[in-house]
């Protein structure tokens, strides 16, 4: 009870105290003295984390594609002039998807680490060696064991995977386990029952601080065995029920309850949860960040046969797009929007394709990217990844 009214506290603090957990200072931590923090930042049914031990920063997952600005945001509100390591997960697309874009940036990556063990990947086309190749750079390969040292008093384990799962990739999971004078986490990404059970009857999940929760919530992950064996405070889970209706699921958040652990979703935030260890305790807020709303400034119209989307600007202020990102959901295609591009005050911006036929005010280097007769949605992000509007293409679900 304590333990839940301090959080809860911490919260009420927060939002009465307006700038104290927002904009300004975004990296304040919860307790004054913690040099161990985690943003869990909201990037839908994906994972993208940056993991910050005392003077040590560590990116885990990117995301998808579209959401990258949202990651490209956290870094510039937190600060961060390098990546002293960036970990890949597993080679999955919500987990993946912003490592391009992130070796495009000019930010430096110190290191790249993926597990050497993986499932249904071409040679030579693993998601972090096609992205630290960006930069003539190498993947360091990780096996259960091995550990990196952030400093003399705080490591990252790796816990798993044990062995190659030739069914399901989520099953090949790299689990981490930070553990620091502050607290520990253990961090699960998306292990499913499968991968939970053999990492558990080897005697290698220890108890944490907080929980980074499996598969986004999903029914299949966080059995009974692994939450009473890590004890968690704090169990957070990253995820959209718009994306993936079964996450959270019921049964998940019931066995939390049962032991008493406090449950924090994603969605449920603005940017993120920005979790915070101290003396052995998990403390959490909410990531806010002043950032301008374009959503009430523009409006969207999809002409399909031409496949041309125009987008109005209704203010009397020109609205650069640099950054800006496009998303099909048809063929779950991202485009980034020319760095030049801007709506002009009052004014139009068109975007058409190769398949365009009148006169756009870009054309897009692909041969067509809006559905002409299956249900296709238009989901457009700012460059600090907010949704500015969702469309879709008039045809039935």
């Amino acid at each position: 009870m304590y333990r839940k009214f301090l959080i809860y506290f911490l919260l009420i603090v927060c939002a009465l105290s307006a700038a104290g957990c927002a904009a300004d200072t975004p990296a304040t931590p919860s307790v004054e003295g913690s040099q161990t923090h985690l943003a869990v930042l909201n990037v839908g049914k994906a994972d993208c984390m940056l993991l910050f031990v005392q003077d040590k920063t560590y990116l885990i997952d990117a995301g998808w594609e579209r959401t990258y600005g949202t990651l490209r945001e956290a870094l510039n509100q937190y600060g961060v002039k390098k990546l002293d390591g960036v970990f890949l997960t597993h080679c999955h697309k919500d987990h993946e998807g912003g490592l391009m874009r992130l070796a495009q940036s000019d930010l430096p990556v110190d290191a790249w680490y993926a597990s050497s063990i993986y499932y249904d990947v071409k040679d030579g086309q693993h998601p972090m060696i096609l992205a630290a190749a960006k930069r003539n750079e190498e993947v360091t390969w990780l096996n259960a064991g091995d550990v990196i040292r952030a400093s003399d008093t705080a490591f990252i384990r790796v816990l798993g995977p044990l062995s190659v799962n030739t069914e399901n990739e989520n099953n090949n999971s790299m689990v981490l386990y930070v553990e620091t004078p502050d607290g520990t986490l253990l961090l699960a990404a998306d292990m499913k029952a499968e991968e939970e059970n053999e990492l558990l009857t080897a005697g290698v999940i220890p108890a944490a601080n907080v929980l980074k929760v499996g598969h986004h919530g999903d029914s299949a992950a966080s059995g009974d065995w692994l939450i009473r064996t890590v004890k968690p405070e704090l169990a957070v889970i990253s995820t959209s029920t718009k994306e993936e209706r079964d996450t959270p699921a019921a049964s998940v958040l019931k066995r939390f309850g049962l032991y008493s652990t406090t449950v924090a979703v994603t969605q449920d935030f603005t940017y993120g949860i920005y979790v915070t260890l101290h003396e052995g305790r998990a403390y959490y807020q909410d990531i806010v960040w002043k950032i301008p709303d374009y959503s009430q400034g523009i409006r969207v119209s999809l002409n399909t046969a031409e496949d041309l989307l125009t987008l109005r600007n209704a203010s009397s202020q020109p609205i650069p797009l640099k950054g800006w990102t496009l998303y099909s959901s048809r063929g779950d295609t991202t485009v980034v929007l020319p760095d030049d591009a801007v709506i002009p005050a009052n004014g139009v911006y068109k975007i058409g394709t190769h398949s365009t036929g009148t006169s756009a005010s870009v054309i897009l280097s692909i041969n067509r990217l809006w559905h002409k007769s299956k249900f296709d949605q238009c989901t457009l992000y700012d460059a600090a990844g907010n949704i500015v509007l969702v469309t879709d293409n008039g045809m039935p679900e």
